[in-house]
């Protein structure tokens, strides 16, 4: 931030809350919130043990400068505070023997967009919500004179699902997603970075802002780190083990790390665990029983962002010729999509592996 962006502007929680209920739907954000900061984090210890046993399996920005994401006031200390949006890309999952992706058990024959993970199959939410959020700072700006934000969607050194717990949007599940009690999981996070210094923040924040859905019953007195209680089903249902039974992920052993990040590259020893998945893993989800409430809850709230949808312009392509599909395709077909990020040699490696999983 600049000298003259450095400048706090002071705002009540209920003037942000009552701009978000405004602005909030008609740029197709599901749920509002604000952290001030600098701000302790559920998880400061575990991320900080994550890092040191460089379970990130090679994700490098993610060790890159850490203390940063545990505390953006140390590259920015003129920050006040940290707005936190989420948006929504599906209603739900189905039980999970009826989900391709949680079993990999579809026939050959199967839509290959069935294989890909629920957040992929439309356009790229780096720039969907990005822009979203975007469009709401500058309706705030109008609002209220010498506010500065810095938008971010998984592009800026932060913990989002950390600050969205503290936002009050949910719990942190043993999958290591946020889950909101009525929404599920199935959410994008974004954040924004500004010099709004808060006031009247409730020291608990058990819930959003603004919410598109509230949830049934009172909010609770204090925030709840996870409403998982016994349930292991996402640990069960891992079939790499990457789900830690003490809390976190390895994702040295993490199907969506093999086939997006690592492009491709799943390791032979966890080839047979990708089973027909070409992009992604939405196991853990898909078993998730606050998954299996949350499609009950779709008829309440409008739709999801059509953006979001499964591209029909892709019906034509089958497994056999994504496994040959030329870069140039790749390219002109992909370009604004999440399958974007695992390269074109990264999909038909992980369709290959899929086509030989199937043939079994």
């Amino acid at each position: 931030m600049s000298e003259r962006e450095s400048v706090s502007v002071p705002c009540t929680a209920q003037e942000l809350a009552g701009f978000f209920a405004l602005s909030g739907p008609e740029h197709g954000i599901d749920l509002a919130g604000a952290v001030s900061l600098p701000a302790s984090l559920p998880n400061e210890s575990r991320f900080s043990t994550w890092i040191a046993e460089r379970r990130d399996g090679n994700l490098d920005y993610m060790v890159r400068n850490p203390e940063q994401r545990l505390d953006p006031t140390i590259r920015n200390p003129e920050a006040k505070s940290l707005l936190v949006f989420a948006q929504r890309y599906t209603d739900g999952w189905p039980a999970h023997h009826r989900d391709p992706v949680a079993g990999g058990q579809a026939p050959i024959d199967a839509p290959w967009t069935d294989r890909v993970s629920r957040y992929a199959r439309g356009l790229d939410y780096h720039d969907v919500l990005l822009n979203s959020i975007r469009d709401l700072l500058k309706d705030l700006v109008q609002e209220i004179p010498g506010f500065v934000a810095y938008a971010s969607t998984d592009t800026g050194p932060y913990l989002e699902r950390e600050y969205a717990w503290l936002a009050g949007f949910g719990f942190l599940g043993k999958n290591t997603c946020l889950i909101h009690e009525r929404l599920g999981s199935g959410m994008f996070l974004g954040v924004a970075l500004t010099n709004l210094e808060i006031s009247g923040l409730p020291e608990q924040q058990t819930e959003p802002l603004y919410s598109v859905l509230r949830r049934r019953e009172e909010a609770p007195a204090t925030r709840i780190l996870s409403a998982c209680g016994r349930c292991t089903a996402c640990i069960d249902a891992c079939p790499t083990d990457a789900l830690l039974p003490e809390g976190g992920m390895d994702a040295r052993r993490c199907l969506s790390n093999f086939t997006i990040e690592q492009q491709g590259q799943t390791p032979e020893e966890f080839k047979p665990a990708q089973g027909g998945t070409v992009f992604g893993c939405d196991i853990c989800q898909a078993v998730c029983p606050w998954n299996q409430k949350a499609e009950r809850a779709r008829h309440d709230i409008p739709e999801v962002r059509h953006e979001y949808a499964t591209g029909e312009e892709h019906a034509e392509l089958d497994l056999a010729r994504l496994a040959e599909i030329t870069d140039e395709e790749f390219r002109r077909r992909f370009r604004r999509t999440p399958i974007w990020r695992c390269h074109p040699e990264g999909l038909r490696r992980n369709v290959r592996t899929a086509l030989g999983n199937l043939d079994k």
